[in-house]
Order: structure tokens, then sequence, then C-alpha cells
């Protein structure tokens, strides 16, 4: 019989592999396709270098644990490691908010404020972009603090929560109540935003079913497309970011356990695996590109 860390690291290696091999997919497209891809791209690219960054940061410490490798990682190890993992979290929320955002913006229905407003968005995508990567390198500082190396038998830390391979030194810190408040605007927003999505989407199809030929203010079924994919993308993070939530609060307030962090990590790498197949599969404009990319490959690029 296979012994229960076997599988547990099985099953966090192939989590791991599944998630860098996806990612580096879509990185691949963003970087070296040929022709520009539409703005959303812009954001979606951000948020798969966020994930792929996640998956190395997370996946292959879990892996390692899982094994039975301890003591992997010393106290400047972890401070790296779990910054590195908070950080690309919090880009990854913001991005998949962001990304929502905007996409809601493109598809509203057509009016003098919005018709401006649907122009000059883009324009600030990078600009936006690159805010949630500041503004989350900057909040998550406390990490380096607050994080340490594996306890010790004669540590002199009390209760200090053990995160298999690393322990808080500091767990109640300032740091918490702004990333705690991002969460929880990010979310909250998540939610407002694909509501209204589902509304306007709820309104396209009322209006296809009466007329053949539509020529409503929502735009062709290209946007509607992106815009269900996108809608299901947001819906994964906030499923998987409440179930984790749940677990984190048992972790923190109930009872300590390694199955609770394994739970745990393995419901926050459950985002960045899955996304970049589902933005593959569900957007034809990527699918393209990814074919064009790996057909590029295959037969060699010209010189």
């Amino acid at each position: 019989m296979i012994p229960l860390h076997v599988l547990l690291g099985m099953l966090f290696l192939s989590q791991t592999g599944i998630g860098i091999l996806g990612n580096s997919i879509l990185l691949s497209v963003f970087i070296f396709t040929n022709h520009k891809l539409r703005a959303t791209n812009q954001i979606i690219s951000q948020l798969t270098l966020a994930n792929f960054l996640s998956v190395l940061s997370r996946g292959i410490p879990m892996t390692i644990s899982a094994f039975g490798v301890k003591d992997f990682l010393d106290d400047t190890g972890c401070k790296i490691d779990f910054y590195l993992q908070r950080v690309s979290r919090g880009c990854s929320l913001c991005s998949t908010c962001l990304l929502s955002g905007f996409q809601a913006v493109v598809i509203s229905p057509n009016s003098p404020p919005r018709d401006e407003l649907k122009a000059r968005a883009p324009k600030y995508i990078i600009s936006s972009c690159l805010f949630c990567w500041v503004f989350n390198l900057f909040s998550e500082a406390g990490i380096i603090v607050g994080m340490g190396g594996p306890q010790k038998s004669n540590t002199s830390f009390v209760q200090t929560p053990d995160l298999i391979f690393c322990t808080w030194k500091d767990p109640i810190s300032n740091f918490v109540l702004l990333t705690t408040f991002r969460d929880v605007f990010c979310v909250g927003l998540m939610i407002c935003i694909s509501s209204y999505k589902v509304m306007l989407l709820r309104k396209h199809f009322q209006q296809v079913q009466h007329l053949h030929r539509t020529s409503c203010n929502l735009r062709a079924s290209p946007e509607i497309q992106v815009t269900r994919s996108i809608l299901l993308l947001a819906f994964v993070f906030v499923s998987f970011y409440l179930i984790n939530s749940i677990f984190a609060m048992c972790q923190t307030f109930l009872y300590p356990s390694s199955w609770l962090v394994n739970v745990s990590a393995f419901c926050v790498l459950c985002f960045p695996t899955i996304s970049p197949f589902l933005l593959i599969s569900r957007d034809s404009q990527i699918a393209r590109a990814c074919c064009a990319l790996i057909g590029r490959h295959k037969h060699g690029s010209p010189a």
C-alpha cells in the first residue's frame, strides 16, 4: 500500500506540473505571438504571470514537504517563498477583478458617458496592472517580518502557527488589515460586477430570442463569448477563494493541523492551475494563437 505522504506528494506534484505547463503555454503565446492580441489580453498576461509565480512558490515547496523532506527552507528561504506566495496571490486577485471590470465596461450598453469610458479604458490597462504589482509588493511587506523558518523544539515563541515547513513568528501584524481589506474589496467587487454582467447577458439572450439577427447595443458575439469565459474565471476564483477562507479560519481559530494546511494549499493552487486551460478552451483567439505557436515550433520557425 502506498504511504499517505507519497500520495499527497504525487497529488501536489501533478497539480504543480499541470499548472506550470498551462501557464507556460499561455505566457509563451503572449511573449512570442506575432499579431497583436486584444486589450483584455494585456490583463490576462499579468494574471498568467501571477499564477505562474503562485504555482512555483507554493506548489514546489508543498510537493517537497509532502514527500517528507524536512527543514529544506531556512529563515531567509521562508521569508522569500511566502512573500512571493502572497504577492502572486494578491496580484492574481487584483488582475481577475480588473479583468472583470474592464470586460463589464466593454459590453455595457452604448450611451455618451459609457462611450467615453470605453474609449479611455484601454489606455489605463498597463498603468492599472503596474499599480496591482506595486500595491501588492508593498502591502505584503509584513510577511518579511512575520515569517520565520521551521520551529525548533527549544524555540522561545509561544503558539506560533505551524505552516509545515515554516512558522509565523508574529501572526498578528498590521499588514493583515490591509490585505484583508484588499481581499474583501476585490472579491465583493467581482461579485457585484459578475451580477451586472449576468444581467446584461440575460438581456442579450432575451433580445436574441426575439430577433434572429439582432443589432442590439451589446456588440457582436465574440465580446459575449469573452465575457462568458471571464465570468466563469471570476466564478472559479471566488469559489476557491471562499473554500480556502473557510479552511484558513479553521486553521487559525479552531484546530491548527497539517491536514488543514495541505487542503488549504491545494485549494489555493486550484485556480492558477485551472485558469490557463479555461482561457485556452473557451477563448477562440487565445486558442488559435496557441495552435499557431505550437505549429510554428513543431515545423520550425523560419530563419
